[in-house]
């Protein structure tokens, strides 16, 4: 099945930097009708801007997902605007760097927030409208829902144990999702990537104390992520890791889960070992 995007209206959330922006840019590109939300009105304005630049039908939503009285009317509103949802791209997200021992319950509960409720309950408000977008399909075409986790919610990742707590969680109901949703004719794919560059690092963390080097300079620019969700979305791949770290553990944790894992302890004790603790 190859999706056809021109005209479809597709929600992206998270849309306002990032994973999120590089992707509305990208369905800009293939004339796809966007309905963009994120916390920063400004920023969101600014992805809206450029996407009216390439020719795309766009408008802002600007609201915080992880209250529900801005869930309910950034879906409305969308759908009042576009008079339909035919996707839904799950992209916002924090994360925190840290050992768990040294972080805090309000720490959890954030990234636990954004991460996974804001998301789940995004897909609970879109469904209605996912679903007409199933009965008035022709020639095949299925409605879709995008989450975008992280290759931690396949295996836990050192000095981020809330991150990976939380998209571990996003990818079990992404799964379960995907067998429910079936009998609606709505997919629900799931894209992993790795470690992934920011627009602005000190934002998108909570904290930054972890005790386990991981190369943020280096990391994936968000517009190779992007791409993969396009495609993904295009394609309907149920399941993409992105970027060779990500599917270096993807498949690790399937084929060699014993090398994996001690590869992630013997990154922690390199650290320790560097760093030792004063006293």
């Amino acid at each position: 099945m190859r999706r056809e995007l021109r005209g479809r209206v597709v929600l992206v959330t998270g849309a306002s930097r990032g994973i999120g922006r590089r992707t509305a840019e990208r369905l800009a590109a293939l004339g796809a009708r966007l309905a963009l939300t994120a916390r920063s009105a400004d920023d969101l304005a600014k992805a809206v801007g450029e996407c009216r630049a390439a020719g795309a039908e766009v408008e802002a939503f600007p609201g915080d997902l992880t209250d529900p009285a801005d869930r309910a009317r950034v879906v409305a509103g969308a759908a009042g605007r576009f008079g339909a949802i035919d996707v839904l791209v799950n992209c916002a997200g924090v994360c925190s760097f840290g050992e768990f021992a040294t972080s805090t319950t309000d720490i959890a509960r954030r990234v636990l927030e954004v991460n996974f409720f804001a998301q789940a309950e995004m897909i609970r408000a879109a469904h209605p409208h996912l679903l007409r977008s199933s009965e008035l399909a022709r020639d095949g075409w299925r409605p879709a829902v995008v989450n975008v986790a992280s290759i931690c919610g396949r295996w836990g990742i050192p000095s981020m144990s809330e991150h990976c707590a939380s998209k571990h969680a996003f990818v079990g109901l992404t799964e379960a999702l995907r067998g429910e949703f079936e009998r609606y004719g709505i997919d629900v794919l799931l894209v992993l990537p790795g470690l992934v560059r920011s627009d602005d690092l000190n934002r998108h963390l909570l904290r930054n104390e972890g005790k386990i080097h991981l190369d943020f300079a280096g990391a994936q620019p968000s517009d190779e992520v992007a791409a993969a969700v396009v495609r993904s979305l295009v394609r309907n791949r149920a399941e993409a890791a992105v970027g060779w770290t990500s599917w270096w553990v993807w498949f690790g944790r399937r084929m060699t889960p014993r090398a994996v894992r001690y590869f992630m302890q013997r990154k922690v004790w390199k650290y320790a070992r560097q760093h030792p603790d004063p006293g």
